[in-house]
């Protein structure tokens, strides 16, 4: 009996421990409850955004138009070796083709150009855009600069930091805005003083040296600086302002005789891209163009200096008459000019631009720069 009693207390607990592995195991089998599906959007509402891929980059080949000739200093020491190193530091995602001498657009076509998108890069004269740019007229205000390096700075610096001046150039990415070293009249017949302009025909860039000529009793005659060497040789006109080193690159010491020189005015220039054509340039890319571009105020402003040395030593090589202003007959001159000068800042305050301040800021930066 005492054996019976335990063999059935140890059957029971076994059937006990079975019941529970049992038990246990089934549970541990049953399928997990599904996680809560998320809510369906409302009637109505969007769907929501798919992740943004992200954005890739092309290379990119550009076209640079200029319309100076090819072996002129902008394009051989500034413009070729700044296409060679985009190519270089970019390695090879942006590459830049120089065009110089008019290749692919006059200087009168280069603006419109580049923000049409007909070319990439574009380099000219605000001046062959007439009414476009009337802030930037005022860089060629009589006796503002005494040099290019000095106008180049101060300028860049009146662009980053004057947001009507800005305005102007808002259809584009800008590259450089800046200046040639001052003007010269260059002329087949004596001028020794701006009264000797009076019956003179006389090339001008611009509506500013129009009026100038016109106070002095010249006559203004229009046209790009690439057909003066033939205007000059067949005696269209007797004389142009331009930059004193304009001489060699278009060869104007074969057709003229004389040279006034004085601090007139300097010529505005630009560098100037194509929206578009900018924003398929990798962020990375730009910021390497950025850093290159931001040479160009010192580099062609001093280059310009260098080569007003050179072209003097042509003027001096081929005899031609070099003439100065004594400082009483500039301030005559001057005197003449005022009215003139009041007129033009009254004219562009009409039309509700801010001409006193930008004049203003522009004599503080020159007298900075100078």
């Amino acid at each position: 009996m005492g054996n019976k009693g335990v063999i059935a207390r140890l059957f029971l607990t076994s059937l006990v421990v079975l019941i529970v592995l049992a038990l246990v195991f089934s549970a541990g089998c049953q399928p997990k409850a599904p996680a809560p599906a998320a809510p369906a959007p409302a009637p109505g509402s969007p769907a929501p955004a798919a992740p943004a891929p992200a954005q890739t980059y092309a290379p990119v080949e550009l076209n640079f138009a200029t319309w100076q000739p090819p072996g002129h200093v902008n394009n051989t020491q500034v413009f070729e070796p700044f296409t060679r190193e985009v190519a270089e530091k970019t390695e090879g995602r942006v590459k830049i083709y120089l065009h110089p001498g008019g290749a692919l657009a006059k200087g009168d076509e280069t603006y419109d150009g580049v923000v049409t998108g007909i070319l990439d890069i574009g380099f000219a004269l605000q001046a062959y855009t007439p009414g476009r740019f009337p802030l930037t007229t005022i860089m060629e205000f009589p006796f503002l600069f005494s040099n290019s390096l000095q106008a180049c700075l101060a300028t860049m610096e009146l662009y980053q930091t004057n947001q009507a001046f800005q305005d102007e150039y808002k259809d584009v990415k800008v590259f450089w805005i800046g200046a040639t070293d001052t003007a010269a009249l260059l002329s087949t017949k004596p001028v020794k003083t701006m009264e000797d302009m009076k019956g003179l025909r006389i090339r001008t860039p611009g509506t500013i040296q129009n009026d100038v000529v016109t106070a002095f009793g010249g006559i203004p005659v229009s046209m790009p600086y690439a057909d003066v060497y033939d205007a000059l040789q067949r005696g269209v006109v007797d004389a142009t302002f331009g930059p004193f080193t304009s001489i060699l690159p278009f060869k104007l010491h074969e057709v003229i005789d004389h040279v006034l020189m004085v601090d007139f005015y300097v010529t505005p220039l630009y560098v100037v891209m194509n929206k578009e054509k900018w924003n398929k340039i990798s962020p990375q890319d730009q910021a390497i163009i950025e850093e290159l571009v931001a040479q160009f105020p010192r580099q062609i402003g001093e280059l310009y200096n260098h080569e007003v040395e050179v072209n003097l030593k042509v003027v001096k090589d081929n005899n031609i008459t070099l003439n100065t202003m004594t400082p009483e007959q500039i301030a005559e001159a001057k005197k003449v000019l005022e009215p003139l000068q009041a007129k033009w800042l009254a004219d562009m305050k009409a039309k509700g631009l801010p001409a006193e301040e930008v004049y203003a800021q522009f004599k503080r930066l020159a007298e900075k720069y100078k």
